[in-house]
């Protein structure tokens, strides 16, 4: 059984996603200019060195100094700026999520320094082995210009550094963050499904053969591509019945195929399933609602009590939730000018309400501001024009943040300010009935 293109996809997903990647590729490919600048300089730069000399270094003395200098500079360089990381992630831990910690240490920015100061570091402890005692053509002059260079690039990234570092410890930039990678991928899901002519629908599955999971784990990558040509050669369609992030325990059911099929085929589709435990909002945007959602949550905990960002992070919500009321419950995998042969399950606007809305109404459903937040973030998704079903479900949840703000808030004029918030919310309902506020009749 051929699994090797999934076994390629799952390293792959976890390469790409560790923050050794990038820095090791800095690294190698600054190791390797070490290696040709002195090969060049050893082969065919001798007769120029004698008339060149601003800039290069010919004593072997000064020559280990200056390396060793630049060695020391950039070690300490390297300890201060990621002793700053670790600064930054336990504060991002305590104050916003846990969840937004793997998206910061995978910061492309900061493994791009890591890996010029690993490289000028390893360049430097080169050219110094290379320094010989007694005739100048031993000293790799070429090689410590080019090593002084990246000493000098080095401190301007550390600048870059600070900068960046002061910058992702505010939960402003940590947000916006999210909010432009969560909504670059459900732009993205919008264009998949819009090169299609016809609207495309959830295929009659029922009476297809189950296949259920042999492992545990949640579900957060599919080798789609593999699994695409597979479902061609064969001519079958799939349906995975679970959607990202999904804990799966084994014997949940995890697809069904359109026909029954041997043993090596079932085994490589269960193969093409991807578990771990990291969430990034570049890979599903679910997991950018989540980690929104979170940081709102932790926002209205009382040893927080910013309910400021809460509200800025439901607003930001209202905008993603806007997008999502574009896209069906289900997200397809397809090759050009041909049908659909992979669809996979998404989480259902009712159920991504809940998880992602109902921990801010659970926690702030005593802050007036709050709740009119959610109110009106409601409201806004109303104006989109939805579906009778989906407006139904819109007033659903906003009925729950009333039912919840009924059991905290007392004051007349809070009452009063969510009362005009629901009349003006039942302003933009066109297919239902328009919402009665519980606290008002106790007024």
């Amino acid at each position: 059984m051929d699994t090797s293109s999934n076994r390629l996809f799952r390293l792959y997903q976890r390469i790409v996603s560790s923050i050794a990647f990038y820095p090791a590729l800095i690294t190698l490919g600054l190791v390797l200019l070490c290696i040709v600048s002195i090969w060049l300089e050893m082969t065919y730069l001798q007769v120029y060195k004698e008339d060149i000399k601003l800039g290069l270094v010919n004593n072997a003395e000064n020559a280990r100094l200056i390396l060793g200098t630049l060695v020391g500079g950039i070690v300490s360089l390297m300890v201060f700026s990621f002793s700053m990381v670790m600064v930054v992630l336990n504060s991002a831990s305590s104050t916003l999520s846990p969840r937004v910690i793997p998206s910061l240490i995978s910061s492309r920015n900061h493994q791009f320094i890591l890996g010029i100061y690993l490289g000028t570091i390893i360049d430097s402890l080169l050219l110094i082995l290379t320094i010989q005692e007694g005739d100048d053509i031993n000293i790799p002059s070429l090689g410590i210009f080019l090593a002084l260079g990246l000493g000098i690039v080095s401190l301007c990234l550390f600048i870059t550094f600070i900068r960046g570092i002061s910058q992702s410890i505010q939960v402003d930039y940590i947000l916006n963050s999210l909010f432009k990678k969560t909504l670059k991928e459900l732009q993205v899901q919008q264009g998949k499904f819009g090169q299609f002519s016809e609207r495309q629908q959830w295929p009659d599955d029922q009476g297809w053969p189950v296949t259920r999971s042999t492992r545990a784990g949640y579900f957060k990558a599919f080798n789609s591509e593999a699994a695409k040509a597979l479902l061609k050669k064969h001519d079958l369609r799939m349906t995975i019945e679970v959607h990202n992030g999904f804990f799966v325990m084994p014997g949940h059911p995890l697809f069904r195929v359109s026909r029954q099929v041997d043993e090596e085929v079932t085994e490589t589709l269960l193969d093409a399933f991807d578990f771990y435990v990291e969430e990034y909002a570049n890979q599903h945007y679910f997991f950018g609602f989540k980690q929104i959602s979170e940081i709102a949550s932790k926002a209205l905990s009382p040893g927080i009590n910013d309910p400021g960002t809460a509200i800025k992070a439901i607003d930001m919500l209202g905008v993603l939730f806007a997008e999502r009321l574009k896209l069906p419950d289900f997200d397809v995998a397809s090759e050009p000018d041909e049908p659909p042969r992979l669809y996979i399950r998404e989480l259902e606007l009712q159920q991504m309400l809940l998880a992602v809305l109902g921990p801010p109404r659970h926690y702030g459903g005593g802050d007036t501001q709050v709740v009119l937040s959610l109110l009106q973030c409601f409201k806004n998704l109303l104006f989109c024009d939805p579906e009778p079903e989906t407006e139904a479900v819109l007033l659903a949840h906003a009925q729950a943040v009333l039912d919840k703000a009924k059991e905290s808030i007392a004051l007349r004029p809070d009452r009063e300010a969510i009362d005009a918030a629901v009349q003006q919310l039942n302003e933009a309902i066109s297919h239902n009935a328009p919402l009665e506020n519980p606290m008002c009749a106790e007024s």
